[in-house]
């Protein structure tokens, strides 16, 4: 029982607490969204955990769980005021209820087979998660080995690079694989083990299941807001939930990469939502989850500079396109006239071509990793070409075609290419843009279904949005 306890308040006050404080941004929507709140909650209140306790860190001997509760518990308060005075819950639930009234017999039950197919999983990964130790490779590597050193001692003790714990006699500096990645992880770790009152391999993996459903809640909201119905947003969001790589990232809980995953979708299926309706809470939702994929990560910032395209192609199409020629024109002097090789983040980027496309090619298309996904992806995209660029879309397709084009590079023309070889890299890198690519994918089918609808009406590809 007092696990039970324990897990639900580290899983419980952050959620409670970021959710609030989405609904405070989405006072002043027309049409905000529990669920949408929901699902964002999550990922901003763990973030928000962790800043606290680095803020804990620096003016306290020690942490303890009332020191990063406490000031958690002033957040949700403070998020509470924010948003009372703001836009009517009750309508919001009006429209929902309303929406699935109108919803015909036969797709509820579709929508009820969904909702049982998820819960069913996400319930079977989370039970998962609480019974095995802590499995991961890299998760002992680089991220729980800072956790539970941190959680033994209370504070943040440095970790530091081979050379210099080997030069240095102090007892307080720690090392592993990647001493200089990001402490956002681990400190979500610790958070939970604060909770429980002990180091526990297994439950303190409570984040992942967490995660994933959070993902799900604010992708279905997010479709929800491109005009699908109950039972088909449901339908998408338990195809993205399904899928085999996604699924073991949620039940061999450790890695960051899941976290990665989230926070890049969100940021860029806010990023596209402003894009199209200019409305404030999507832009602090876009750069809220933008600087999340920086915390999480070192490749974390290419990601997030993924976004910036669409954004000056959201503002001023033709100057965005201009941008994206300017970065493929300088990519494309770098590898004539740039150096041999030149380390960023601990990539080393390299000009010679690497050919790892056959184990890419197999573990995409061949083995069931992803289900049908990539070759649902080239369909949609061959079929809808000629409106990739139009007005409502260019915004998404840039920010798509830019997080592809990070991967190319990622794994054809840096060190990384190795870990595809030897297939440690080849899905864990694709796995960050995917919960992105199904609300892409969702975006076309309902453009597509719009310009259907339309008839024979003479209507230009610009003109087609959700």
């Amino acid at each position: 029982m007092r696990d039970l306890l324990g897990v639900s308040l580290s899983v419980g006050l952050p959620w409670i607490t970021g959710t609030l404080w989405v609904a405070a941004l989405q006072r002043l929507s027309k049409e905000p969204s529990w669920l949408l709140s929901a699902g964002y909650g999550y990922p901003i209140g763990a973030l928000a955990t962790t800043l606290v306790m680095r803020t804990v860190d620096a003016f306290a001997p020690a942490w303890s769980l009332t020191l990063v509760a406490a000031p958690m518990t002033l957040l949700a308060v403070g998020g509470y005021l924010m948003g009372r005075s703001g836009a009517s819950w009750s309508d919001a639930l009006t429209r929902s209820r309303r929406a699935y009234l109108d919803t015909p017999a036969s797709l509820r039950v579709l929508l009820w087979i969904c909702t049982a197919l998820i819960a069913i999983r996400l319930a079977g990964l989370a039970v998962e998660d609480a019974l095995r130790p802590l499995l991961p490779w890299d998760a002992w590597a680089q991220w729980a080995t800072k956790a539970i050193v941190w959680y033994r001692y209370g504070r943040m003790l440095p970790f530091v690079s081979p050379d210099e714990w080997l030069a240095t006699d102090d007892p307080m500096r720690f090392m592993d694989t990647h001493s200089g990645y990001p402490a956002t992880v681990p400190l979500l770790q610790v958070w939970t083990a604060l909770c429980l009152g002990r180091w526990d391999e297994s439950l303190i993996n409570a984040p992942w299941p967490a995660m994933a459903l959070a993902l799900g809640l604010a992708f279905y909201a997010q479709v929800r807001r491109l005009g699908a119905g109950p039972a088909a947003a449901l339908l998408c969001t338990y195809l993205l939930l399904s899928l085999p790589f996604l699924d073991i990232h949620v039940a061999l809980a450790g890695c960051a990469d899941l976290f990665m995953a989230a926070a890049y979708g969100l940021a860029a299926m806010a990023l596209w939502h402003w894009a199209r309706a200019r409305n404030r809470a999507d832009a602090a939702l876009a750069l809220i989850m933008a600087f999340a994929c920086i915390a999480l990560k070192m490749e974390g910032i290419f990601w997030a500079l993924t976004l910036v395209p669409a954004a000056i192609v959201a503002v001023n199409r033709r100057l965005g396109f201009w941008v994206m020629g300017l970065v493929a024109g300088a990519a494309v002097l770098y590898l004539f006239f740039g150096p041999p090789e030149i380390v960023i983040f601990g990539y080393r980027l390299r000009t010679r071509f690497a050919n790892v496309s056959q184990p890419l090619l197999e573990h995409l298309l061949v083995m069931d990793n992803w289900h049908l996904l990539w070759y649902a992806t080239v369909a949609m995209v061959v079929a809808n070409y000629r409106r990739l660029l139009g007005a409502r879309l260019a915004p998404m397709s840039v920010t798509m075609l830019g997080a592809f084009a990070f991967v190319f590079v990622v794994f054809f023309y840096s060190s990384a290419a190795g870990g595809v070889d030897e297939e440690s890299l080849v899905n864990r890198l694709p796995l960050h843009l995917v919960p992105a690519l199904a609300f892409y994918l969702v975006l076309l089918w309902r453009t597509r279904q719009r310009s259907s609808a339309a008839g024979g009406a003479r209507v230009s590809p610009q003109q087609i949005g959700p």
